[in-house]
């Protein structure tokens, strides 16, 4: 999958490595800001987990909150090593409301309990809303004046987990077969390929043709998972929706394979 990155163009998630995001030193109001803003989220998380016990269950309840609580250490981490500016912003906050949808659909994900019909729309809409804040948090940063390789990082990173949770989620709904595991899981396989192969760890070049393509690819993947998850979708049309979805990103993948060979540096 694809996303909008806040600088405005698209990256494929792979594009932003650890080199590309760059190593920076913290102001201490950056890092005062961050800790007040994910002890602040943490303590709403496990004030809310009573009535998410009562809602979903006591175990995907808190496996949410354990999970994001591992997700805001490991972003406070980011921010203390790698964000350039001097305040967190809006759009990092806006990223970490997404980051905390992602983790309670993850839970629920991993509850053995069946999905019935109304957690189904409860769950699609929870994701719709993801989705809609998805543009928001580039739209912030450009705004603020607050764009960076790490916000697009922490924003890609989001998008990623949240497909893969979203993939899972159709699956165990047993709306689709299971091959539909591969839109979110593609991504990762994308990253485990390129262990082996430098080749594919190098940025794409921009160009407008190929970065509408992959915009357009994201919102056909989030949209069609969301189609099958919706308890009104015929079986039938879940599938062919989602098998649509995953053509068209193995293709996006395979076009973008093709550019990174056809730029590769001569010897």
């Amino acid at each position: 999958m694809f996303i909008k990155s806040r600088q405005g163009t698209i990256a494929r998630y792979t594009e932003p490595t650890d080199m590309s995001i760059g190593i920076t030193s913290p102001s201490p109001a950056l890092l005062r800001e961050a800790r007040s803003v994910f002890t602040r989220s943490l303590g709403l998380a496990a004030f809310s987990a009573p009535v998410l016990a009562v809602a979903i269950g006591t175990f995907p309840a808190l496996s949410g909150l354990a999970l994001f609580a591992g997700l805001l250490f490991a972003v406070e981490r980011g921010v203390a090593a790698h964000h350039p500016h001097p305040r967190l912003g809006a759009a990092n906050r806006i990223t970490l409301v997404r980051a905390a949808i992602a983790c309670l659909i993850a839970a629920r994900a991993i509850e053995p309990a069946p999905l019935g019909a109304p957690e189904r729309w409860l769950l699609a809409a929870i994701a719709a809303a993801a989705l809609m804040l998805d543009g928001a948090d580039g739209w912030a940063a450009r705004r603020q004046g607050l764009a960076s390789a790490f916000g697009a990082r922490f924003d890609m990173e989001v998008d990623a987990f949240a497909i893969l949770v979203l993939a899972i989620t159709v699956v165990k709904a047993q709306a689709v077969p299971y091959w539909v595991l591969a839109i979110g899981g593609m991504r990762y396989l994308y990253l485990a390929a390129a262990l082996a192969f430098p080749l594919l760890r190098r940025p794409l070049p921009t160009r407008r043709i190929a970065d509408r393509r992959r915009k357009t690819i994201a919102v056909v993947q989030s949209i069609g998972l969301m189609i099958a998850l919706v308890p009104a979708t015929w079986a039938g049309w879940a599938a062919a929706v989602c098998a649509a979805a995953l053509g068209l990103l193995a293709y996006s993948f395979a076009a973008d394979i093709v550019i990174l060979l056809s730029n590769r540096p001569h010897r």
